[in-house]
């Protein structure tokens, strides 16, 4: 097994390892649905790469739903793509009560594919859990609250090793090259780790994100989890006179009606004026952290982050050590 002394190392090793490594048995899942360019150019990609893949995501995007499960509740699970090893866990019929509707929560949809799939498939759980990549980066505080961290983490406190990934957006031309990032990770840690040991360290996981410049990034940086977010989580009390919530719903307007961008605002005002609801704010820092190790810092710097996350999602022994390693080999 890695020990802590030589898991910066190996993690932050070239971004490109010659050599090809063993197939990994990989659960696949994400907060946004199985349906974006970034989980499905992932799961090409992870099997382009040797390994055998199941994705168990949630049917409908569940993006800040955390750790939230529905329990003792039947779900349903959509099987209709598993000859291609693709499920996706929760309901989609809006007409159904909302007492009968159950959603596929990202720790749900986890789980389907950590204690169902996995095992009818290969008979045992997985060697590895990858979440994401998720549309927007998980950074700082908003971790706790992040869906893409909650399946890691479910599957870490089951001994499973984790990599939450988020990308800075869903763009799918960086989709590849966000791929390509994990795929040359996983071979990192495999090259490294001895016979019958686990990925990383027991209950332990990586928080990797990409920036928005993918293709001009300063390298990999080994980071801590930190608070900066990258944003503020605010409460507005008029929707329609919040920037964010305007762009967010117009996009969705754009997508499913067609329309230019000056209309879909427009038709976004309407739907959103007076009316109250949780946004995000970028600007006005609300939590302050400058700290050049806090992975919401490093990011924006232009950085490739990597932090270790444990099953309490801060600090932990191993992070602690790690963090004292010399990083000169994120440039090698």
């Amino acid at each position: 097994m890695l020990k802590p002394n030589m898991l910066a190392a190996c993690i932050l090793a070239s971004a490109v390892v010659s050599g090809q490594a063993s197939a990994l048995n990989i659960v696949l899942t994400n907060d946004d649905s199985w349906h974006t360019a970034n989980i499905q150019v992932m799961f090409s990609a992870l099997k382009a790469a040797g390994h055998n893949v199941i994705m168990s995501a949630p049917c409908t995007g569940q993006s800040g739903k955390g750790g939230a499960v529905s329990f003792l509740k039947p779900v349903k699970v959509d099987n209709t793509k598993a000859t291609e090893n693709q499920y996706c866990v929760g309901d989609t019929d809006t007409t159904k009560p909302f007492a009968s509707y159950v959603e596929g929560t990202p720790i749900m949809a986890a789980l389907q594919g950590i204690d169902i799939a996995a095992h009818a498939t290969w008979g045992k759980a997985p060697d590895l859990l990858i979440s994401g990549p998720n549309e927007g980066n998980n950074l700082g505080y908003l971790n706790n609250s992040s869906g893409t961290l909650g399946a890691a983490m479910i599957a870490i406190t089951r001994g499973i090793p984790a990599i939450a990934v988020s990308a800075a957006d869903g763009d799918a031309e960086k989709a590849p090259k966000v791929a390509q990032i994990i795929v040359d990770l996983i071979q990192t840690l495999e090259s490294e780790r001895q016979a019958n040991q686990p990925l990383l360290p027991p209950f332990m996981g990586l928080n990797v994100n990409t920036p928005a410049d993918i293709d001009n990034h300063r390298g990999i940086k080994f980071t801590q989890v930190g608070w900066n977010s990258g944003l503020d989580v605010v409460f507005r009390k008029n929707l329609g006179q919040d920037p964010s919530a305007i762009g967010y719903v117009a996009q969705g307007i754009m997508a499913a009606k067609g329309v230019d961008k000056a209309t879909a605002e427009q038709m976004a005002i309407q739907m959103l004026m007076d009316r109250s609801g949780i946004s995000i704010s970028r600007g006005e820092d609300l939590v302050k952290d400058n700290a050049d190790d806090s992975e919401g810092v490093a990011l924006y710097q232009g950085y490739v982050t990597i932090s270790t996350i444990d099953a309490q999602i801060q600090a932990s022994q191993a992070k602690a050590a790690l963090t004292q390693l010399k990083l000169h080999k994120l440039t090698q």
